[in-house]
């Protein structure tokens, strides 16, 4: 089938060449790209798990490309339930000769139906076991378990992926109510939140997000936005903003201006053509490298650093997050995160405030790096943290901290 070319030539582009996800699924053709997502995404989340199986039943590691023939033929075996087993393999099969992989059908049909046949153990005990169960990387469940004990772990590593958007309104347009009743009016199911709710995304909402009425929002990013407690006249300062969201919402929660920054040009011009598209006032972007102190943007009541980081906390939703992050990762991404929260620190007001924000849940990145600037600072104290741990049910992994000077 000419789906299974696409989701082989898709997972090339992620596995051999590195492209994200997102952007090597950008060239599959409209009419497959449902069928594509789904398998390449559903094999991106249990790719450690079909590591493991295939490291059981092999003597020794294929080469890529079968091993990524391997992967699709367990993940339509285990989680294609309109296609029996065996017309699995064979589709597999035809893929491998299709692809020019002539010289391994037999080595793949015979893994693939010997696993069809027998199975695979997981591990019994421990973290082994858990990295696997949840295709979570064993250094990181490690790490994870010495920070949550193996049981909360567990219960966060093994929520399933929530496929629903969290949508809000633009709230200089169009009010809470009168998203709820559009929506009622139009018969679409959503999930009520406290500012905004959940939806299946799709055609219904395109007209709305295209005039700029609604947007794409999570619930976490709109709390850390939320605990800046904006207020009239106040002056912002968005240290990496794009694409954009947090400014924008900010600017919709009260009347302020917001100086927008970030170290590209081109995701400069994301956060203007949100904002454009949002029809959002009072921002003004420029290029800034958050982590080198600009004298010429001067003093802010609020100073906003949503730091690069390991992403983590969004990892159900961005599952090849963990092909792409190693452990030596932490502490480079610790190191710009410090040297970002202390730049932040010169641009705030006496009694205004730094609200830091992640979406990973590590420590590393988090309350130490939180604690060690307050410990060495004289003029900041810990107002308020938050971590939010992934549910299943929409809520993403994610810190906030806020930190006040002193008048």
């Amino acid at each position: 089938m000419k789906e299974d070319l696409y989701v082989y030539d898709t997972l090339c582009m992620i596995f051999r060449d590195g492209r994200w996800g997102d952007r090597a699924l950008a060239s599959v053709r409209e009419q497959s790209r449902a069928f594509v997502t789904n398998a390449v995404y559903g094999i991106l989340d249990r790719n450690i798990t079909f590591d493991y199986i295939i490291s059981a039943l092999t003597v020794k590691k294929p080469k890529n490309q079968v091993c990524i023939l391997l992967k699709m033929g367990l993940y339509y075996i285990d989680y294609m339930d309109s296609v029996p087993d065996y017309a699995a393999v064979d589709r597999i099969v035809e893929c491998a000769a299709r692809v020019g992989k002539r010289e391994v059908k037999g080595f793949i049909n015979a893994v693939l139906r010997k696993y069809i046949d027998v199975g695979v153990a997981y591990p019994k005990d421990g973290a082994e076991r858990i990295s696997v169960a949840t295709s979570t990387p064993l250094w990181l469940v490690k790490k994870f378990i010495e920070q949550y004990g193996e049981e909360q772990c567990e219960r966060f590593l093994s929520v399933t992926k929530f496929t629903k958007q969290h949508i809000r309104p633009n709230l200089r347009m169009l009010c809470l109510d009168e998203l709820y009743s559009y929506l009622d009016k139009h018969h679409i199911d959503y999930i009520k939140t406290d500012n905004g709710c959940f939806v299946d995304w799709g055609r219904n909402f395109y007209d709305l997000f295209d005039k700029g009425l609604i947007t794409i929002q999570s619930r976490t990013s709109m709390a850390c936005c939320e605990s800046a407690q904006v207020k009239d006249g106040m002056r912002v300062l968005d240290m990496c903003s794009a694409p954009g969201g947090k400014a924008i919402y900010l600017s919709e929660l009260a009347d302020i201006s917001i100086k927008c920054c970030d170290n590209k040009e081109h995701r400069v011009h994301l956060i203007e053509s949100y904002a454009e598209r949002m029809k959002s006032r009072g921002l003004d972007c420029v290029v800034a490298d958050a982590t080198v102190y600009h004298k010429g943007l001067g003093k802010f009541d609020i100073v906003l650093c949503d730091v690069p980081c390991s992403g983590f906390g969004v990892a159900k939703s961005k599952p090849d997050i963990y092909l792409r992050r190693k452990e030596s990762d932490i502490s480079a991404l610790s190191a710009i995160q410090s040297k970002i929260l202390s730049n932040a620190s010169g641009y705030v007001k006496d009694g205004g405030r730094i609200i830091y924000s992640t979406c990973t849940i590590l420590r590393e990145e988090n309350e130490d790096i939180v604690a060690r600037f307050v410990e060495q600072s004289d003029d900041f104290k810990l107002i308020s943290e938050k971590k939010y741990l992934p549910d299943g049910k929409g809520t993403d992994g994610f810190y906030i901290a806020v930190m006040e000077k002193s008048l």
